[in-house]
């Protein structure tokens, strides 16, 4: 049975890494964007000040996409790929 979920506005099934993954994508360039920044104001007789918040966790969101990434690729038959480091050293030289 599928799960529905609203992320941004848009209605996503919850059991699907896929569709979540773009959902909170589409999520973190709007937040990226400065669209979901909230802003208050504290007024009193001697001062005035305005405060403005961001409304999430951007590691944690570059967490969950990174889990939801890989999540789909199994889904979809697809092996995550590990590149391969090499390092050379000036040791043993021939002259």
């Amino acid at each position: 049975m599928a799960r529905i979920v609203v992320i941004g506005g848009v209605q996503v099934d919850a059991e699907d890494p896929c569709a979540l993954y773009q959902a909170l994508y589409a999520a973190k360039l709007k937040l990226l964007a400065g669209e979901r920044v909230e802003e208050t104001e504290v007024r009193s007789p001697v001062t005035h000040q305005r405060i403005r918040v961001s409304v999430a966790s951007m590691a944690a969101l570059d967490a969950e996409l990174m889990r939801l990434a890989a999540a789909c690729s199994a889904k979809n038959g697809q092996r995550s790929r590990y590149a391969k480091r090499m390092r050379f050293t000036g040791g043993n030289r021939c002259l």
